[in-house]
């Protein structure tokens, strides 16, 4: 199981001002990270140090066709950005938002990273009439010279947060195909009945590949409603009912081999972040 990873939630700033031409003339060009989805953008990220280990990013999206830079976006479970990040051990994770883009187009989201390294920052979004485009950005926050990459840990079934532990049934898992996994999310050893939705849905999972850094982000929903139509990207939750401690998560991996996945959700009016490392069986 991983080290505890050390969480940041803070409050995201929008802002529309230009970066000083230093961090402007460093902007990182970023890779397209949601394989088996056709690439419609190009992106930009352009880094301030605002402190020891916080940075602000500005985060640029422009049509890959046109090069015009894009300024509508749909709100995708309440936001038009997710900002999501791990380090190159996949020991931490962070999950911020900067609210919704200026009149420009661009985002202006404020990071505080647990500890120096290299980062791989994710910005996930839903440019109007595009659909969802994932785009990655390799992010050194004082990253020690000849810093290494480890291995992960090996797989893992549970996984743990303060007093919540989550289950995992991974064993469908296949490389290419809509799988569904079982989450059974326990408080103190019983099914917790203090859950809430984070971001209008039970949980939310977000896998990396740790070869290739593919990307996935799927939504879980409660067991209940396993008859009802869903995709790895969306929710049939009813916002007015209860939060059901036992979920069902469809997801579908790009291709075999191991992934670090992270489950959040709300418990307690707290958002819990639970670590796993599962592998990815060969489709059939």
């Amino acid at each position: 199981m991983f080290i505890k990873q050390l969480l940041t939630f803070g409050v995201a700033a929008i802002g529309t001002a230009a970066l000083p031409a230093s961090a402007a003339d460093a902007a990182l060009k970023g890779a397209f990270a949601l394989l088996g989805t056709t690439e419609r953008v190009s992106a930009e990220l352009s880094i301030e140090k605002t402190g020891a280990l916080s940075r602000e990013l500005l985060i640029t999206f422009a049509d890959k066709t046109t090069g015009k830079p894009i300024v509508h976006f749909d709100e995708e479970l309440t936001q038009e950005l997710h900002v999501l990040a791990t380090d190159s051990t996949f020991s931490s994770f962070l999950h911020e938002h900067p609210g919704k883009a200026g009149p420009d187009g661009r985002f202006r989201v404020a990071m505080n990273f647990p500890k120096p390294g290299v980062y791989h920052v994710f910005a996930d979004a839903v440019p109007t009439g595009l659909g969802q485009q994932v785009v990655r950005f390799d992010v050194s926050v004082d990253a020690p010279a000849g810093a290494k990459s480890v291995d992960p840990l090996p797989a893992s079934k549970e996984g743990t947060d303060g007093p919540y532990t989550v289950q995992l049934e991974q064993s469908g898992l296949q490389a290419g195909k809509e799988s569904m996994l079982h989450l059974m999310v326990l408080k103190n050893g019983k099914p917790a009945q203090d859950l809430g939705l984070y971001l209008g849905v039970p949980a939310h999972a977000v896998f990396v590949g740790t070869d290739d850094l593919a990307y996935v982000h799927a939504h879980a929903m409660s067991a209940g409603a396993a008859k009802a139509a869903h995709g790895s990207h969306g929710s049939t939750h009813d916002p007015a009912g209860p939060v059901s401690a036992q979920m069902m998560l469809h997801a579908k991996p790009p291709h075999a081999g191991r992934y670090a996945l992270w489950i959040q959700f709300m418990a307690d009016g707290d958002i819990r972040t639970v670590p796993f490392v599962v592998d990815v069986a060969p489709g059939s």
